[in-house]
């Protein structure tokens, strides 16, 4: 059962979205708030799998209950569900550790695919946001986070390791880059730790950005 908590200050979205998802059985919304306060009071009580995060809230903000939820819960995955597809919401969004970014406009089976699909590690955004965040690892790429001597890197990087790399970077959780690679899900920790410690690197992350600065292909050999 994945267990889901509802962070928005809309009654509608809040009655909407719970019913949409507890219309599946594996599914199951715990606790609903309306503000960002009384949303991280719920979630570190119930401890859930998934929390959908609206991110305009009056007082505490979405971005910033994100932001608490990464370093106090980080294995609660973050869903951004919003209106809005603002260049800066996405980048705060993603940045503090949101695992999706969805618009409010998305179908209902979609928004139940997402919410499997972060549960077990993976990442999820709409069409829409993809695009920007692409256009944003660009930015950020010309920016201050710059890999140093790029060539000498990825030739210290194993064949594994370079696939493991590309399939992080289209948001494959562990399970299914193991099943990808059919290797176990132990192997594939201890590649990525690898790959942290090679690239100097911080966390999944900036292994996705690294793989969009350098061009790393999923379809490349």
């Amino acid at each position: 059962m994945i267990n889901i908590v509802i962070v928005d200050d809309q009654d509608l979205v809040r009655e909407s979205l719970e019913y949409i998802l507890n219309s599946n059985p594996d599914l199951k919304v715990v606790g609903t708030a309306q503000n960002g306060i009384d949303g991280i009071k719920i979630i570190k009580n119930l401890n859930p799998n998934v929390v959908l995060m609206d991110l305009r809230m009056p007082g505490t903000d979405g971005i910033e209950c994100i932001k608490i939820l990464k370093e106090e819960r980080p294995n609660v995955a973050v869903i951004a569900l919003t209106t809005f597809d603002d260049d800066e919401y996405i980048y705060d969004s993603i940045k503090n550790g949101a695992r999706g970014y969805l618009l409010k406009s998305i179908k209902s089976h979609d928004l139940v695919k997402a919410v499997r699909k972060v549960a077990t590690g993976g990442s999820i955004m709409t069409p829409e946001v993809t695009t920007k965040v692409m256009q944003l690892f660009s930015e950020m790429a010309k920016a201050d986070y710059k890999v140093k001597d790029n060539k000498s890197i990825l030739i210290q990087l194993q064949t594994n390791e370079k696939k493991i790399i590309k399939l992080i970077g289209c948001g494959y959780s562990n399970k299914e880059i193991s099943k990808e690679l059919f290797l176990s899900e132990g192997t594939i920790r201890n590649y990525i730790s690898s790959i942290l410690q090679k690239l100097e690197l911080r966390d999944r992350t900036q292994i996705a950005i690294f793989a969009v600065q350098n061009g790393l292909n999923i379809n490349d050999e």
